[in-house]
């Protein structure tokens, strides 16, 4: 088992950089409960987040997103993995941030893109971007700008080697 010093530990980064992955990987041998935010949303919402935005619009979608995060009931020790677009929900980053560490995870753009292989279908917030590495630029200040610590992972993406650069981080 890993000691982490931190209790309540918030994931943030671009749609497949691996937050449900690694979270849910850090919270079950930490003991720590588990809380997926676009799960949460899902379970809401009773389809597709890519259907959900198309019935409605991103800013609805933004809406719901915001008030899920806070409504939430943080347990004592949990690792939260937040949508992609929680930065644009003021309320709802800041919340988080008064209330657990945000680790924002970071890939190259490439590797994020090899594991994105559904842009149009997969119920991203492009906020009018046309492209995956226009919303990637356009994200990575405000990502900086809520997070208290950056974690770098591999290349290649490898479960084992990620998991130790964030207990590293956070031990």
């Amino acid at each position: 088992m890993n000691n982490l010093i931190h209790n309540k530990i918030t994931l943030i980064g671009m749609a497949g950089v691996g937050k449900t992955t690694l979270g849910s990987q850090i919270a079950t041998v930490n003991s720590y409960e588990f809380i997926d935010i676009d799960s949460l949303v899902n379970n809401e919402i009773k389809c597709t987040i890519h259907e959900y935005i198309q019935a409605n619009s991103e800013e609805k979608f933004l809406e719901l997103e915001e008030t899920i995060i806070l409504n939430l009931k943080l347990p004592e020790k949990c690792i939260i993995s937040t949508g992609g677009s929680v930065i644009y929900c003021k309320k709802a980053i800041t919340y988080l941030k008064n209330r657990s560490t945000i680790v924002f995870l970071t890939d190259t753009l490439t590797n994020i893109k090899n594991r994105i292989t559904n842009f149009d279908s997969r119920g991203i917030v492009s906020k009018n971007h046309t492209s995956f590495e226009d919303l990637y630029n356009s994200r990575l200040p405000l990502y900086k700008k809520y997070q208290d610590i950056t974690i770098n992972l591999p290349t290649p993406l490898n479960l084992e080697s990620a998991l130790n650069l964030i207990y590293k981080k956070l031990s």
